[in-house]
This record gives structure tokens, C-alpha cells and sequence, in this order.
């Protein structure tokens, strides 16, 4: 089995992407906003992102925090995430990933509804009930980072002791309160495409 703690910070972008979008998300970029070491455990780090997700007309600033630590998440990060802010994209990237002139900075009518950012924390970690209620409440979506064979046998969809070859390394679970106040994980299941 893969440890989830052997996932590279130069390896987290693409990950957070493609299970963001496995979860329906539409993201149109990502980009890393800040990467820290966490004390007392060289293995483990934090990193920031940030994304937009929608169309041209119609965009959402996405946040996420990436916790790659062995100690549980507790309800003090879902409090930190909650209060983050979008700080926009990097001026310096390359122009061939910058957004096009015409769609980069149209102004805001007083009277559009405006949405809040779209906040996902992701860890290697367990969640504390506590962390998990304060997400639900503040509309945090929490997804733990699992070993992707593992997380495929614990699903529905298992059906040997093999999952097939497509399984990926690392695969993300949903996180939630279940009836008795228990947290659970549940794999993350592809979002229905919605008719055009």
C-alpha cells in the first residue's frame, strides 16, 4: 500500500486538480499561493492554492489547503481556511497561462449576487469531529488523501482482492458526520455531467 504521506509537494497541484474535477468542480486554473514546513516533523508540509472555477461570465474563487501531516486536523485549520482570502492570480506567470485581456478583469455590476470562494481542505491525515462539524458549518468540504487501492477496495465498486490498473496511487475520500457523530470517509465519487 502507498503512504499518502510519500505525496511530493510538486506533486499536489495535479492531484488536488484532478479530484476536484472528479468532485465536479470545473477549474479553469490552479496555482500554488504558498507552501510551509510544519515544526517538530520533516516530512510534513502545508500548501496553499488557489483557483477559479466556472465559466468566462460566470467565475468562483476556489481555496485549498493541502496538510501533509500525521497528526489529526482539528477544528483551529478549518477556522484559518474559512477566514482566507482570494488574493487573485500571480502577476509573474507566463503569459501563455495568463487569463486572455478581455476576460481577465471585468468589473463587477453592484447588483450581481456575489459568491463566497469555494474552500476545500485536503489532508493525509484523520479529521477530528470537532473539525469536521466546524466544516460543515463554516461550508468547508474536507477530503482525506488515501492510498488509492486500499480506498478502492473499501468501495462499492470492489469486486476482488485486485483493484483494476486504471486505480490511481493516491485517490480522495469525502469526509462527514455520520449519524451517531462518527467522522466518515467515503470515496470520492465522480460528479453526473448535467445536460447542456
Amino acid at each position: 500500500m502507498g503512504d499518502p504521506r510519500d505525496v511530493r509537494p510538486d506533486e499536489v497541484e495535479i492531484l488536488v486538480a484532478r479530484e476536484l474535477r472528479k468532485a465536479g468542480v470545473p477549474l479553469t486554473r490552479l496555482w500554488t499561493t504558498a507552501r510551509r514546513a510544519v515544526p517538530d516533523d520533516d516530512r510534513a508540509y502545508v500548501v496553499e492554492l488557489e483557483g477559479v472555477t466556472g465559466s468566462a461570465d460566470d467565475t468562483r474563487a476556489v481555496l485549498v489547503e493541502f496538510r501533509n501531516h500525521s497528526s489529526e486536523v482539528g477544528a483551529d485549520a478549518v477556522l484559518v481556511l474559512a477566514s482566507r482570502a482570494a488574493a487573485g492570480p500571480p502577476g509573474d506567470a507566463p503569459k501563455r497561462l495568463q487569463s486572455a485581456p478581455d476576460r481577465a478583469a471585468r468589473p463587477i455590476p453592484s447588483d450581481a449576487p456575489t459568491q463566497p470562494p469555494l474552500r476545500v481542505m485536503f489532508a493525509t491525515s484523520a479529521f477530528a469531529a470537532g473539525a469536521v462539524a466546524q466544516a460543515s458549518s463554516l461550508g468547508v468540504r474536507l477530503l482525506r488523501v488515501a492510498d488509492g487501492p486500499a480506498a478502492f477496495r473499501r468501495s462499492q465498486w470492489a469486486v476482488g482482492a485486485q483493484p483494476p490498473a486504471w486505480v490511481p496511487e493516491y485517490m480522495a475520500e469525502a469526509v462527514d458526520l455520520g449519524p451517531t457523530g462518527d467522522v466518515r470517509y467515503q470515496p470520492l465519487m465522480s460528479a453526473p455531467k448535467r445536460p447542456k
